[in-house]
Order: C-alpha cells, then sequence, then structure tokens
C-alpha cells in the first residue's frame, strides 16, 4: 500500500507542477490565462484531485496507525498554489462564481475551494483581507457602535517594542531674575519592554453550498469575525489585566487618576473633566462609559420632568454623544458602576504587526462531526472554517491623562 501511495503522490505532484509552469507562463507574461490554456489547468487539476482522492482513501486506512500527518500538511503546500493560481483572474472565474453577488473576499474563497469549473480545488486554504464591514442582510444582535480605537493613535511596527511612560510631572516654570538660578521641572520617565498579543476566533464550520447560495451570509460574516476581534480589543484597552496574553489596559496602569463618587453622577463626571483640565490634558479627552450607566445619564431629569441631555426626541446621532463638551464611547467593554475620561490622542497608541485579516480552511479534523466519537474533516463534509485574527499592542504613554471614575454611590 506505501508504495502505490508513493507512486499516487508523484502522480499529483506531476500534474500540479504541469499546472504551476502554465500559471506562472502566464504571470511572467502579465496576462490571464488564454482559453486554451485554461482547459490545459482544469484537466491537470482534475487528474491531480483524482490522484489525491485515491492518496485520500490509502492515507485514511493509514491514520489509525499514526502515519498521515506528514502527508497532510504536505498536501497543504502542494494544494495551496494550485487552489489559488494568481494568472486565474477575475475574467476567467466560472460564470456562477461571477453572478453570486457577494463581497469580494468570499468569491476568491469559493472560486479557490470549488475551482473555475465547479470542481474541489486540492485542500484549499488561504487567507483573505476583511473589507469594510457592509449592511448585513441577516440581523445580527447586540453589535455595538466601535468608536474607542478611533480616538487612539495607530502605528505599524514589529510585535516587541519599547517605549517611554512618564511616571512624574512637575511643572515648576516661573517667572526668573537675571541672572537668578532658574527652577528645575521634573519629567520622570521609565522604560516600558512590550509586545503585541494575538486576538482570534473561529468560525463554526459553514457549507461551502451555503457560502455559494447566500451572498448575504459573506457579508454576514465578514462584520461579525470582524466585529467579535474589535470587541475583544476594546475589552483589552480598558480591562486588560497585564499578566500572561492580556494587555495593560487603561484601568489597570499604575499612575493614573482617580474621581470618587461626588454628589451625584453628573457631579462626579465634571469633576473628572476638572482633573484632566488641571494638568492641561483636556483637550481630545472622552469618557468612556457602560450601556448602562449612560442610560441613567440619559433618564437624568428636572423637577419638571425635563431630561437634562434632550430626552427621546433628541436628534443627536449615537455616534456624536456628548457629555460636558466630551465625547461619550458607550461599550459593553466597560465594566459598569466605573468610567473613565482619557485623552487617548496623548496617553496612548495602538502598536499593529498585523492587522485584522480573515484566513480560512477545509482541514481541521472534528472527531465529533457525525456524532459522539464519530470524526470526520471538514473537506469530507464540504465544509469551511474561517479565523478571524490580529496582533496588536498598547502603549500608554502617559497614565496621568487617564482618570478612573467611581459611579457608584
Amino acid at each position: 500500500m506505501s508504495e502505490n501511495i508513493e507512486l499516487l503522490r508523484a502522480e499529483m505532484r506531476t500534474h500540479v507542477a504541469d499546472a504551476q509552469a502554465i500559471c506562472a507562463k502566464a504571470d511572467g507574461e502579465k496576462r490571464d490565462l488564454t482559453a486554451d490554456e485554461a482547459v490545459q489547468v482544469d484537466a491537470l487539476v482534475k487528474r491531480a484531485r483524482a490522484a489525491k482522492d485515491r492518496v485520500l482513501l490509502a492515507e485514511q486506512e493509514q491514520q489509525a496507525k499514526g502515519s498521515g500527518a506528514g502527508f497532510r500538511e504536505e498536501m497543504q503546500r502542494l494544494g495551496d498554489s494550485i487552489a489559488r493560481p494568481s494568472a486565474m483572474k477575475r475574467d476567467n472565474l466560472h460564470p456562477r462564481v461571477k453572478a453570486a453577488g457577494g463581497s469580494d473576499w468570499g468569491e476568491r474563497v469559493l472560486h479557490a475551494v470549488s475551482g473555475p469549473e465547479g470542481f474541489k480545488g486540492l485542500l484549499s486554504g488561504g487567507a483573505v483581507p476583511l473589507t469594510v464591514p457592509l449592511d448585513p442582510e441577516p440581523v445580527r444582535i447586540g453589535v455595538p457602535a466601535l468608536v474607542l480605537r478611533q480616538l487612539i493613535p495607530t502605528v505599524t511596527g514589529p510585535s516587541r517594542f519599547g517605549y517611554l511612560r512618564q511616571v512624574t510631572r512637575t511643572n515648576n516654570a516661573t517667572v526668573v531674575a537675571r541672572g537668578a538660578l532658574k527652577p528645575t521641572s521634573v519629567f520622570e520617565n521609565v522604560r516600558v519592554d512590550d509586545r503585541t498579543r494575538t486576538i482570534a476566533h473561529l468560525s463554526e464550520a459553514i457549507s461551502r453550498q451555503d457560502l455559494r447560495d447566500a451572498p448575504s451570509l459573506q457579508r454576514f460574516l465578514d462584520v461579525e469575525m470582524r466585529l467579535g476581534v474589535e470587541m475583544a480589543l476594546e475589552a483589552q484597552i480598558i480591562n486588560g489585566s497585564g499578566s500572561g496574553e492580556n494587555m495593560t489596559g487603561i484601568a489597570n496602569v499604575s499612575g493614573s487618576q482617580a474621581q470618587a463618587w461626588s454628589t451625584d453622577i453628573l457631579t462626579t463626571m465634571r469633576k473628572a473633566k476638572t482633573k484632566l483640565e488641571t494638568l492641561s490634558f483636556a483637550d481630545g479627552a472622552a469618557y468612556v462609559v457602560h450601556p448602562n450607566d449612560w442610560e441613567t445619564i440619559e433618564l437624568l431629569a428636572d423637577n419638571e420632568a425635563q431630561y437634562y441631555l434632550g430626552g427621546p426626541v433628541q436628534t443627536v446621532d449615537v455616534n456624536a454623544r456628548r457629555l460636558w463638551g466630551m465625547p461619550v464611547v458607550s461599550t459593553t467593554a466597560q465594566t459598569a458602576g466605573v468610567a473613565h475620561l482619557a485623552n487617548f490622542r496623548l496617553a496612548t497608541e495602538l502598536q499593529i504587526a498585523e492587522d485584522l485579516r480573515l484566513d480560512w480552511s477545509e482541514n481541521m479534523y472534528d472527531e465529533d462531526a457525525l456524532g459522539a466519537g464519530v470524526g470526520a474533516s471538514d473537506f469530507a463534509r464540504n465544509m469551511i472554517r474561517f479565523r478571524a485574527e490580529m496582533d496588536a499592542g498598547l502603549k500608554i504613554y502617559q497614565p496621568s491623562a487617564i482618570v478612573e471614575i467611581d459611579l457608584t454611590a
């Protein structure tokens, strides 16, 4: 059996190499495949697939003996290149794929999985960039307006980085007579060495047919996979503990200021603003509150039942909410009963080693796919899984530009 597998492997390699050569020739000439070349590539892929299917049957028999893992990796490496040849431009897509009407990344996944004539590629897997989220047709539940990240400056850099964090800020500047000794201000900084963290999640197995037949599912996945990572990043920015794989968030950095409860919630929030104003940090600051606390604020009314913030007939956009002249971000990443007022532009910076990306694969094996203890691969079931991830790190340069506010009376 092992000799037959080796022969089939060699046959598959030959067909893949021949198809790659045709695609490489078209790439070198900076053109799409001709009609004849596309037919040749299609035929070679069919032959490679037939050889691969026969190998898979033999490999499944050997898998029980623990001999299939290395071959899966080899097939992945060989299959990727033929599943997504760069010369197969959009004009050569199968008409069914052209007409799908979904987002571009979804069409590319389908094409790589299905091939130009609707047959399956060789153990497809790959990565696609996520587009700007669109309005999905499936109604998404509990989707917040994500604006916190927009307040934070972002740079691209390596996964490990160092920066200076200010720990002392004593300004002794004053009027000085001629010839007199000038005062010394103290601006002490300490070096902080840190690294980015990977934030990621997987989708459930999704039928290739569903992805093909429901263009709205492509948009739905685009939004939901992106949103999951963004929400996790927002939680790290605020509440990251700094231990293990957690960033150090603004709620746990040493050197920040604190505002205790004072009289009522509006008074307390205003006193927090004063703490930044006394340090000249207020310009560009924003409040971060939990939705429950923002509800409390919006429902506040005077003795004549007039809402302080305009009430239900206000025409202010939810993404333009303001309190005491400052923008307000309402997010479930913030702990209820606690708020923050921070000058994010001055105090923080995000370092992105790898921005948000979407990977996909058919190669996962689910040991309970067909019932308890009855396993099967996604490939065998015509299923696809997606993984969204990013690599980001948070720098906090000026902790004193952050005020933690106690909203509990």
